[in-house]
């Protein structure tokens, strides 16, 4: 596939770590032992999936006589004959920024998800769509190859730079022979399971390299049996539910559980029960069932001792080595960014501390100086000893500022649903609660807003559920003109 002026151009995004440097350096290594010039270059992004660094490479073959030639630096649209992509929506960028023509360029690309922070932190869904990826890559590629890469490095233990070269040397667009490739791998420590996942991905890209997507099996859910006494009390609580409450229920109890206490459960058991009362739906109980999740997940609210205690689990050490690929005995070090505001500090004091110390600005003040963003080291055990003993803090959380003003909230969202006129109305209200998310400062944004929506309905005369759908989609923007203080979006007045 080389083109008019003699050059194979390429370019590959891929994830921090995910060895993107060490395949373009592969790829370099396999030219030159072709007997061909390459040039590359890179644009570093952000690691960890905020964005990916791009590489671009220019092959051409050396020619007797022929001096070295001075090549782009830069990709450009239109002019890219291989691209190569380590997560299906970073093929959905390279597409978009007009990189793929039908005409000339065939993409590689795993068609496995990684999500990135802004899908993570929208309020609403702000996932990628990968079925309109992958229809985009068909119908823009001259050839689409895409199969799951990551499970393959995962089954074989390596880095998904292996799959990569391997998906790239079995689509043919580069003029190499395979052996040249394997031998790139056939050194290291790794080289025994690099070449596996070579070889897997070669044969796969060889063979057409489509895979096809098959979702996971959904298995009914069914009750585990009861394993120590609080199992014993709650299990067959939760059985004498409504089947099609069952799941979500043992879930919601485990976490609140593990919150709070057995009390706060059962708190939360007494409000479902009171729903289920309300509900009309006595075959599925969707009301039931929507406003006990989101009830669930805003009383299991993250304060400072919530996010202490995930912090201090005792498997949270081998899920990071594991995410990290840190081998058996291996040292890690974990640095972590806090941001305690002032506000998270009112939330821990009693009620009446806690709302004098917003009130106060030279309290504020002085508390500001303190406070602000860090790096911690949380491997360390005098990080780990303070973590613990404001986990602990848990148990006086009933008595805190930050629970009364949630509590509060809370209990306005609840009685709403319970008080509405009609099942329509009510699971609108109800699909409100899923607009509480995050922490800090997009807490206190989603919240807010929830309340300005809740004001509105209290002061409104001819509220019907596709209003609140409106005003719950407006609210979900995060730069809408819904802002705090406001009673509602401008084209939506009280009546």
């Amino acid at each position: 596939m080389s083109r008019d002026d003699g050059t194979i151009n390429m370019v590959i995004a891929a994830l921090g770590g995910e060895g993107g440097g060490v395949l373009t350096n592969w790829l370099i290594t396999a030219a030159e032992r072709s007997g061909w010039w390459c040039q590359s270059t890179s644009l570093a992004g952000v690691a960890q999936r905020t964005g990916a660094t791009i590489y671009y490479l220019e092959f051409m073959p050396r020619l007797n006589g022929m001096s070295p030639p001075v090549m782009s630096l830069f990709p450009a649209q239109g002019d890219i004959d291989i691209a190569v992509a380590s997560e299906i929506a970073e093929a959905g960028r390279m597409i978009s920024r007009g990189f793929i023509s039908p005409d000339k360029s065939v993409l590689i690309a795993s068609d496995h998800r990684v999500f990135g922070i802004t899908e993570k932190s929208a309020t609403g869904d702000g996932s990628v769509d990968r079925d309109l990826i992958l229809e985009m890559g068909e119908r823009y590629g001259r050839a689409f190859i895409h199969f799951d890469m990551s499970e393959i490095v995962q089954r074989h233990g390596t880095v998904i730079s292996a799959a990569l070269l391997g998906a790239i040397a079995g689509s043919g667009a580069l003029p190499f022979e395979q052996s040249y490739f394997r031998d790139l791998l056939a050194s290291g420590g790794s080289a025994e399971a690099n070449l596996a996942a070579f070889d897997e991905s070669f044969r796969r890209a060889q063979s057409g390299g489509v895979g096809e997507y098959v979702p996971p099996e959904i298995k009914a859910f069914s009750l585990p049996e009861a394993s120590n006494a609080l199992g014993e009390r709650w299990l067959p609580r939760i059985a004498d539910l409504p089947a099609a409450l069952q799941e979500m229920a043992y879930h919601s109890v485990n976490r609140l559980i593990d919150y709070q206490d057995e009390a706060y459960a059962e708190e939360w058991l007494s409000r479902v029960s009171a729903l289920m009362d309300r509900d009309l739906d006595r075959e599925s109980y969707s009301l039931a069932q929507e406003a006990g999740r989101h009830l669930a997940l805003w009383m299991a609210f993250e304060d400072i001792p919530r996010v202490a205690q995930l912090k201090v689990r005792p498997d949270r050490e081998s899920m990071i080595r594991s995410e990290v690929k840190a081998a058996a005995g291996q040292p890690v070090a974990v640095a972590e960014f806090f941001h305690p505001r002032i506000e998270e500090v009112a939330a821990l004091l009693p009620v009446s501390w806690g709302s004098a110390l917003l009130r106060s600005q030279t309290a504020k003040r002085w508390l500001s100086r303190l406070l602000g963003p860090r790096t911690l080291r949380t491997d360390r055990v005098s990080m780990q000893v303070l973590l613990r003993g404001l986990a602990s803090v848990r148990r006086f959380r009933r008595s805190t500022f930050g629970y009364a003003h949630e509590r509060k909230m809370i209990d306005r969202w609840y009685d709403a649903v319970l008080s509405a006129d009609g099942q329509d109305m009510a699971m609108a209200i109800a699909a409100l609660g899923g607009m509480v998310k995050g922490y800090g400062e997009t807490r206190y944004r989603t919240t807010s807003r929830l309340m300005q929506i809740l004001d509105y309905l209290e002061h409104s005369c001819g509220s019907d559920p596709s209003t609140i759908a409106s005003l719950h989609l407006a609210a979900m923007e995060p730069d809408s003109d819904f802002e705090p203080g406001e009673v509602v979006p401008s084209n939506l007045e009280p009546a």
